[in-house]
């Protein structure tokens, strides 16, 4: 059985690293992204350069019912994940009297609701395969 693994936020960054690290172990790697495309597309080529596998999924963790239908749809096509890596976040650079609603809210729902939108969906699933559940 491949062993799949979810990193959201996959595309760039400390993302791509543990995708490019993930593939390197012999894990079937699912690069999450939200916007940058190429970015993502370019992390998947160094994936399959390197051997390994690797698949996009675009989906923005801060958006609940994207998040749930995107894996829903995954799930469906491939089967339960191995494990996940909660990699997305976003920073509101301004000291915190400088931050307004709108970036306070931004970060709370990339950074926290996140996680919630992405690990509910997977977690049993997972854990009826009784061969994963790994949750980074």
């Amino acid at each position: 059985m491949t062993r799949r693994v979810l990193v959201t936020g996959g595309s760039r960054g400390i993302g791509r690293a543990v995708s490019l690290r993930l593939a390197a172990d012999g894990f079937h790697v699912v690069i999450n992204f939200v916007s940058r495309v190429e970015a993502a597309e370019e992390t998947a080529v160094a994936v399959r350069a390197a051997g390994g596998e690797a698949d996009l999924l675009r989906f923005d963790v801060s958006d609940r019912a994207e998040t749930r239908a995107a894996l829903a749809a995954e799930m469906e096509r491939a089967g339960p994940f191995y494990g996940v890596v909660l990699n997305a976040g976003v920073t509101a650079d301004a000291p915190f009297p400088s931050i307004d609603d709108a970036g306070w809210d931004r970060v709370l729902r990339t950074n926290l609701d996140g996680f919630y939108n992405v690990v509910q969906p997977l977690v049993m699933p997972m854990l009826r395969t009784r061969q994963g559940g790994r949750i980074v």
